[in-house]
């Protein structure tokens, strides 16, 4: 905390304010505003000054003649000379814009209004409020902002004209807008760009152009710092800046995980409050070529299947997906591979889930400050003939998936989950199927599937054994899948997958188990 918010924190401010038309003491002290009803019936609330956006006067002459107080306009500059001159505005009230929980994980900007008879009053709480959002130096306000107008449902413009744009407004957010006309624009843009008065980066769209963003800025980073990030053994920086997205996508996974909903409003307050969290990103390397990171998901057999084959229906839309996933799925292929992993001592197969103020990634977090934690673990090998191999570096769960592939994989643990599905018959398929798009069981409790919690593993294909014809004996031939990484076709088969403890950070708050829930809305407005 900045020495200036820790003054703000000491101050006290006691005054009698109308709020909606009831008579309230508020209270201003430590960061919190507490007000409660002078008359029956008693109401107390409370509002932490984290979740307040803006605060501003409530005009009451034309806005371009109000110059705030002592020849200021509301943003604290002076005013021009024919201003300076008018008489200032008596202020009677004030309008706070702040953050607020609702249902679902999903929050929404309320704004409530204190009035008062004394104008020195408004303007010595508007001043308080103001000083103290100055100090909270997390918050950005300056934006770099890719919009993907092809994403999902190819609404990216109209996200941000319509929901982005009015919010970023209130809070003071200048936001230069880049918008991405081909596949990897977002990477190749950061590359090159000045991050000069940049304090993050944000995106609109899928975990496609969130994954072009991280992988744009990752590599600029160690570009800067002279890092080979073809080598698999490079230890990566974090890059200074933070980076947001805003769900525009077709699953919009990562904005789930990381907020527990796919609402627009929510992710972007979520930015502009500026909290953030340390994400894992894991490399993909193959022959000592660095192919890319991913943040959610990397996966071979049935998905990379859907994935090759989607391609060619992309007039489609999302329907796409299904389309190719039910013809693969009738196709019930299966896949020889070997798949090496240095394991962790942890579980995958038991919670606790990554929460807001989750202990496990905090705790990582530590670690990662003081030692090499990818060094520790007991490497281990299996073989066998697979319907699909996932390593998954978040839960992966969706609006069709509320548990995802590994309910209990954390943002920043500096592990990967590595689910694996043993070829089987299309009854046991259909189980599985079942159980990603159930709300209470996992997928690993069916027979047929294993999970390893590892910090780097590798992958290679076996020969599958095929009779042909007259001949006595089999005719080996190597597999023929692809890996799904990130929503992107990766053509090599064999790879080297490693983690890289919280890499990023990306604005979120997370979201709190439901009984902090219902106790977060008992408290606030």
């Amino acid at each position: 905390m900045t020495d200036a918010v820790g003054q703000m924190c000491d101050s006290v401010l006691l005054s009698t304010f109308l709020i909606r038309k009831k008579k309230c003491r508020v209270y201003f002290h430590r960061g919190t505003l507490i007000w409660e009803t002078e008359g029956a019936p008693y109401t107390r609330s409370t509002l932490p000054l984290a979740d307040v956006v803006a605060v501003n006067y409530v005009h009451e002459q034309d806005r371009s003649l109000c110059c705030g107080f002592q020849g200021l306009d509301d943003e604290g500059k002076p005013l021009s000379a024919d201003l300076a001159s008018t008489p200032p505005p008596r202020h009677h009230a004030f309008v706070l814009h702040y953050a607020a929980p609702t249902t679902k994980n999903r929050w929404r900007l309320q704004t409530v209004t204190l009035n008062h008879t004394d104008p020195r009053q408004i303007a010595s709480w508007v001043k308080t409020i103001r000083n103290y959002l100055a100090g909270l130096t997390t918050r950005p306000k300056r934006l770099l902002l890719f919009v993907n107008p092809y994403g999902g449902k190819q609404k990216g413009m109209k996200i941000y004209e319509k929901q982005v744009k009015p919010l970023f407004e209130i809070a003071g957010i200048d936001a230069k807008i880049v918008v991405t006309q081909r596949p990897n624009h977002a990477r190749d843009a950061l590359l090159t760009f000045s991050f000069d008065n940049i304090d993050g980066i944000a995106c609109i769209g899928g975990d496609g152009t969130f994954a072009e963003v991280f992988n744009g800025l990752i590599l600029r980073t160690a570009k800067d710092l002279g890092i080979d990030h073809n080598d698999p053994e490079a230890r990566l920086p974090t890059p200074e800046l933070r980076v947001g997205v805003i769900p525009g996508g077709s699953t919009d996974t990562m904005a789930y995980c990381f907020h527990g909903t796919t609402d627009v409003p929510t992710a972007v307050l979520h930015i502009i409050l500026g909290d953030s969290r340390g994400l894992d990103l894991c490399s993909v390397h193959s022959n000592a070529t660095l192919l890319r990171y991913y943040s959610s998901v990397i996966s071979y057999g049935f998905l990379g299947d859907v994935l090759r084959d989607s391609e060619k229906f992309r007039w489609m839309g999302p329907k796409r997906y299904e389309y190719s996933g039910f013809k693969k799925f009738m196709a019930n292929k299966g896949y020889e591979g070997e798949i090496t992993l240095l394991a962790d001592n942890s579980s995958a197969a038991v919670g606790p889930k990554c929460w807001s103020n989750c202990e496990r990634c905090d705790m990582h977090r530590e670690m990662k400050k003081t030692k090499d934690a990818q060094q520790e673990g007991e490497w281990k090998t299996f073989r066998g003939k697979f319907f699909m191999v996932n390593g998954a570096n978040v839960s992966c769960a969706c609006t069709r998936s509320p548990n995802g592939i590994s309910p209990f994989s954390h943002l920043g643990d500096g592990c990967v989950d590595i689910i694996l599905f043993k070829h089987t018959n299309m009854l046991n398929n259909f189980r599985l199927l079942l159980r990603l798009t159930s709300k209470d069981k996992a997928v690993f409790d069916l027979p047929f599937v294993e999970i390893h919690r590892a910090r780097e593993f590798t992958f290679r294909s076996l020969p599958t054994p095929v009779s042909q014809g007259d001949f006595s004996t089999p005719r080996l031939i190597p597999g023929v899948s692809v890996w799904n990484c990130d929503g992107e076709v990766q053509w090599e088969t064999n790879m080297r997958v490693r983690v890289h403890c919280q890499l990023l950070q990306v604005f979120t708050r997370g979201f709190p188990e439901a009984e902090q829930r219902q106790g977060c809305r008992m408290c606030c407005f």
